[in-house]
């Protein structure tokens, strides 16, 4: 081999990188800015969650008598501590406690000082350790504290359980150690920051204490300690396991699974490029969403199999690493893979319609770099202290997903964010999907030529019929994210007729107008804007009517819905006492007019380019996540598909208005009159099997009614 001439080639390969700006944009320009930007993000992020815990008190549940002087020094303002006197104690419990019956825990005897141990002493220690963490709460005196605290601690009413024992006051006053036990989590950031805050103030009561007894005479045994403090983590092993295993695994297996189908669109696009097989496809009869659905499905089975893979993978490598009681449930990862469906489809059309810009495979790995690093540093977010995943994160795409799979890891997934974290990363896949199919119309940018994104994105007004389902679904999407970003700002509204007012009409109503306008689809069209045959709206009276109650006999019992949330929806639909008729007006005409002005005008026009059934089912899954509660959205998406049906065969939005209008005005008025009569006819809170029929019955013959003719239709 002539050193000479590798040299040669080396230089030759170096300028050739260097001369691509595209290359130093992606390799050295892109890693220079988003690094500390990222960076600063994430301290951003961190110093704004310590702000916020630093904020709010410490909800402490105190289960004995503290002393005066230590409840005066808990209870001082600088402490943040909110104390809270045997709440949610359980009472056998609170008897055993008050009556001495329950001996408290041992503290652990301090490690003797010296170096660390080697070798086979170190090996011995590691399974002293090992056997010591394996000891169950079951072979501890304070098991039944522990595992009430646990519970209490578990579902979040307070952030930790302070127990002082039997004779903690007489002990104060004797000089003696009086005893004190700390139960909290410390996977939970808000418990393990109120265990620091405890430790703290009574630091400071100690102190105080030791304090007060340097002037007594006599001092007793105990007088140098003062308070004997012990603190228990009452985290189950699965979630200190799981606090680890969700802070790394969600980067490892979005960026493993996202791996295939990176490789795989470059090489479908920018590959056949090079291999001159894509000209060849387009030589042949076949439309461009043809090709595009193909090339999609294909690298979205390979990025679903690179997924089931790394999830299979690493579900037999914890079960072979971990103990048995503490291996991570098969659900979980069943869960976990559902969970990376949604973020790879997203992704395998975003890989195309990205790598389809490329003249060669090289050129689609520096077009594709750019795409992917963003993608592992929304993964890395979940390590941060504190992130966790809520309504605002759920809708944030990649980073939903592994704020969620953490959640699995720990055992705190919320039905509710499942809905949202699942709704909005499918919107996305399917926003993106149509992002790929314009680029593949375009067969200037598959031809070869590089093409430009800003033709790509550019639009085009129509000139009258209905919105295009790209247009449709992207305004959707638009109106969805600012409805809900403004819905902060419309929070700030104490008063409540208000912000829904404010929302069904600026959120909803409004934007709905200005995107039609914006397209040039036209009005009339699109909302439908046609007076129907008298016998629909017969109909649609008598579904609206009836509909209700035929839905809520099976959906509550289906998916029966918690006494605690129906209290809380009922509370927040009475508007803080407000009269009969203006909640007839803010919960029934205006989500009738503004809801379905969105959702079977916009939307549901749009939609149907793609077909009836499609639209139907599209629509009404997308008004049910809207709705934002999994216990609704059985019964929103069947009023949906009702809804859907009346816009279909009437060819007009009235019809659905009415529906929708009666449905709500009926539901409101029972709940703020409440009769009698009603709460004698349900049965657990559910519709009565014989109410149900009859109201189906009825529902059927509003369907018949709102069915025209198409002979008909076509004389109107």
């Amino acid at each position: 081999m002539r050193l000479s001439i590798v040299l040669v080639i080396l230089r030759k390969e170096l300028l050739e990188t260097l001369r691509d700006r595209r290359t130093f944009v992606s390799l050295v320009l892109l890693p220079m800015m988003l690094y500390p930007l990222f960076a600063l993000l994430m301290s951003r992020m961190a110093g704004a969650e310590m702000d916020a815990l630093e904020a709010r008190p410490s909800k402490i549940a105190v289960w004995g008598e503290l002393s005066p002087d230590v409840s005066a020094a808990l209870a001082a303002g600088e402490n943040k501590l909110d104390i809270m006197p045997w709440h949610g104690v359980p009472a056998p419990l609170r008897r055993d406690l008050e009556a001495g019956a329950i001996a408290p825990p041992v503290p652990a005897p301090p490690r003797p000082p010296g170096p660390p141990r080697k070798g086979a002493n170190a090996e011995a220690a590691g399974a002293e350790a090992k056997a010591d963490t394996k000891t169950r709460d079951a072979d501890r005196p304070d098991a039944a504290v522990a595992l009430a605290a646990r519970a209490l601690v578990g579902a979040r009413e307070v952030h930790a359980v302070l127990v002082p024992w039997r004779g903690f006051s007489e002990d104060v006053r004797a000089g003696k150690a009086a005893r004190v036990t700390l139960y909290y989590d410390s996977v939970w950031g808000d418990s393990d920051f109120a265990a620091d805050r405890l430790d703290y103030a009574l630091a400071r009561a100690r102190d105080g204490l030791l304090v007060a007894r340097e002037g007594e005479k006599a001092l007793p045994k105990g007088f140098t300690s003062g308070l004997e403090v012990v603190s228990r983590n009452v985290a189950p092993d699965e979630r200190r396991v799981g606090k680890v295993l969700g802070t790394i695994m969600p980067m490892m297996l979005i960026l493993m699974s996202l791996l295939g189908g990176f490789l795989r669109a470059a090489d479908m696009t920018a590959g056949e490029k090079e291999r001159g097989t894509m000209q060849t496809l387009l030589c042949a009869p076949l439309l461009p969403i043809e090709i595009i659905t193909g090339k999609f499905l294909a690298v979205s089975v390979v990025s679903l199999f690179t997924a089931l893979v790394n999830v299979a993978s690493l579900g037999l490598t914890l079960r072979r690493i971990l103990p048995g009681e503490m291996d991570v449930p098969f659900s979980a990862h069943v869960l976990t893979f559902a969970l990376l469906v949604p973020v790879t489809l997203l992704f395998s059309a975003l890989f195309l319609a990205v790598a389809a810009f490329a003249r060669d495979f090289k050129d689609a790995q520096n077009l594709l770099t750019p795409v992917y690093l963003p993608v592992m540093l929304l993964s890395m977010v979940t390590s941060l202290p504190g992130m966790e995943l809520s309504v605002a994160t759920s809708f944030v795409p990649v980073l939903n997903v592994a704020l969620l799979i953490k959640a699995i890891y720990l055992g705190d997934v919320a039905p509710d964010l499942v809905l949202f974290t699942i709704g909005s990363s499918t919107l996305f896949a399917a926003l993106t999907l149509v992002f790929a199919a314009r680029v593949f119309e375009r067969e200037d940018v598959l031809l070869g030529g590089r093409g430009s994104f800003r033709a790509v994105f550019s639009f085009e007004r129509q000139k009258g019929g209905i919105p295009s389902l790209g247009f449709s679904l992207g305004a959707f999407a638009v109106v969805l994210v600012v409805m809900f970003y403004a819905s902060f700002l419309v929070e700030k509204t104490t008063n409540k007729t208000a912000q829904l007012a404010a929302t069904q009409l600026g959120l909803f109503f409004l934007p709905a107008l200005a995107a039609i306008a914006a397209s040039g689809a036209s009005m009339r069209e699109t909302l439908g804007l046609r007076f129907p045959r008298p016998r629909a709206l017969v109909g649609a009276v008598l579904a609206g009517l009836s509909g209700g109650a035929a839905v809520a006999a099976i959906a509550t019992r289906l998916v029966p819905v918690p006494p605690e949330f129906a209290d809380k929806l009922g509370d927040a639909l009475l508007l803080d006492g407000q009269p009969l008729w203006v909640l007839l007006i803010v919960i029934a005409v205006l989500p009738a007019l503004c809801e379905e002005t969105l959702f079977r005008g916009l939307l549901f026009s749009g939609l149907t380019r793609a077909g009836f059934g499609v639209a139907l089912v599209a629509s009404s899954l997308l008004f049910g996540l809207a709705h934002g509660s999994i216990y609704r959205l059985l019964p929103t998406f069947s009023l949906g598909l009702l809804l859907g049906y009346a816009r279909h065969e009437t060819r007009s939005l009235l019809p659905g208005i009415l529906v929708h209008g009666i449905n709500n005005a009926l539901a409101i008025t029972i709940l703020a009159v409440r009769p009698p009569w009603l709460e004698k006819l349900m049965q657990n809170d559910q519709v009565p099997v014989g109410l149900g029929v009859a109201a189906a019955l009825v529902l059927a013959l509003g369907v018949v009614l709102m069915r025209e003719p198409r002979k008909a239709d076509a004389r109107g």
